[in-house]
């Protein structure tokens, strides 16, 4: 392989072997061909190394990168970018394709960005993927947009109008890849290596563009997953394990580089990545776990992550039950599922420092009192535990008794 190739497609395996050619054929096959394939087998147990060296035979533009230890999908993602040489990376999962045309309509805006992002049409596998494929594809389709240095990674990490965090469906620099997987810690991680790597890209890339109407990733939802099925509190232990060690390392990168890539915002966005992982992480428990499993849930969870990131979560959860009983004039009850997430949402906050907190734990918080007391002020007979008070009114909070109407028109009106 020559140095000046214009292009390195990196595809990590792992027990990959059903669905590996169809991902590579897809790339071989495209008509745009100045390019190499480098597939990477995580000393998988199938036939994921015979796949690789069968298409390697077949096509000298295909180079393995064979590994005889298990490394997690970040370690397969590290050697693969690290043997690469064009001039821009791309990587693609070992069970998703690349739509017909898709390298030459990419690579047309190669020299536009040093991370080209574009967009994803999702193909879903069964009937979970079915009703999850329009939401997914939703989050993964870019907004047209150019974005200059240090505002890549803020935007990115941003609660609204961001951008997803999977290194896939993105064209790379390759010197700017090859830095930013080089950065990275050698340790196994799976499930939070693309956002951990997101970044470091972010913080080392000048350049970001998102491009229109660009559906030429194919995402094989529910493929290697099985979704639709119940969570349990071993696979939800796992997850946040998973996660939280995900965003440690993104804090430990902001550590290590503030001076050598300085920015003066760092704490902002660390907080802003655990804030979107755990947001995920939460997302998990309260909709697929049964709700007698909560306050098991929460106490694991509140002993693995700073209690204001779990508690802000919670009270997002309460403004949006709140919020939907006093938009339904549903009455509030004690033991329903408002009362069971605000009893959680005030044990954890109960472990939260005063005065300290996020700025999203401290407006969720504010804005699920609020419509608390929405309820309070339409339903009084339920108001004492609704604002943990008698007579409706909120311990420690001042003007809790204010008109619902000048509360609305002071705050405004938050949605999930």
């Amino acid at each position: 392989m020559t140095e000046s190739l214009a292009l390195s497609v990196v595809v990590p395996a792992h027990n990959g072997g059903r669905h590996l050619e169809e991902c590579a054929m897809s790339i071989l096959g495209q008509s745009f061909s100045e390019l190499e394939l480098l597939l990477v087998d995580d000393a998988s147990a199938d036939d994921t190394r015979d796949v690789i060296l069968s298409l390697a035979e077949r096509d000298s533009r295909v180079r393995p990168v064979l590994l005889d230890t298990n490394v997690g999908t970040l370690g397969a993602r590290q050697a693969g970018v690290a043997a690469s040489c064009g001039a821009h990376v791309m990587l693609v999962d070992q069970d998703d394709e690349l739509a017909p045309g898709a390298l030459d309509l990419v690579m047309a805006h190669a020299d536009e960005a040093d991370i080209v992002h574009f967009g994803v049409r999702v193909v879903p596998e069964g009937d979970a993927a079915s009703g999850a494929a329009a939401g997914m594809q939703g989050f993964l389709t870019p907004i047209p947009r150019r974005l200059n240095g240090a505002d890549i990674m803020r935007v990115q990490f941003a609660e609204k109008d961001s951008f997803d965090w999977h290194v896939h469906h993105k064209l790379f620099s390759g010197d700017l890849a090859r830095r930013a997987w080089g950065m990275a810690a050698h340790t196994r991680l799976l499930l939070s290596d693309d956002i951990y790597l997101c970044m470091i890209l972010d913080a080392l890339a000048l350049t970001y563009v998102g491009l229109s109407d660009s559906p030429w990733y194919l995402y094989h939802l529910g493929r290697g997953e099985t979704l639709g099925s119940r969570e349990t509190l071993d696979a939800l232990r796992r997850t946040s394990e998973r996660e939280f060690k995900g965003w440690r390392l993104m804090r430990d990168f902001a550590c290590e580089h503030a001076t050598d890539i300085p920015r003066d915002d760092w704490d902002e966005r660390v907080a802003d990545a655990r804030d979107r992982i755990f947001e995920n992480v939460s997302n998990e428990m309260i909709d697929e776990l049964p709700e007698v499993e909560l306050p098991e849930a929460v106490d694991l969870l509140l002993g693995q992550w700073p209690t204001d990131a779990v508690a802000g979560e919670l009270w997002r959860y309460v403004r949006d039950r709140a919020y939907e009983r006093y938009d339904r004039h549903v009455e509030p009850t004690r033991g329903d599922s408002l009362d069971q997430v605000l009893c959680l949402a005030r044990k954890a906050d109960a472990q939260v420092t005063a005065g300290e907190g996020s700025s999203r734990y401290q407006e969720m918080r504010r804005v699920a009192h609020i419509h608390l007391r929405e309820l309070a002020e339409r339903y009084p007979e339920q108001a004492e535990w609704l604002t943990g008070a008698p007579g409706g009114r909120e311990e420690g909070t001042a003007n809790s008794d204010g008109p619902i109407a000048g509360l609305r028109r002071l705050f405004g009106r938050l949605r999930r």
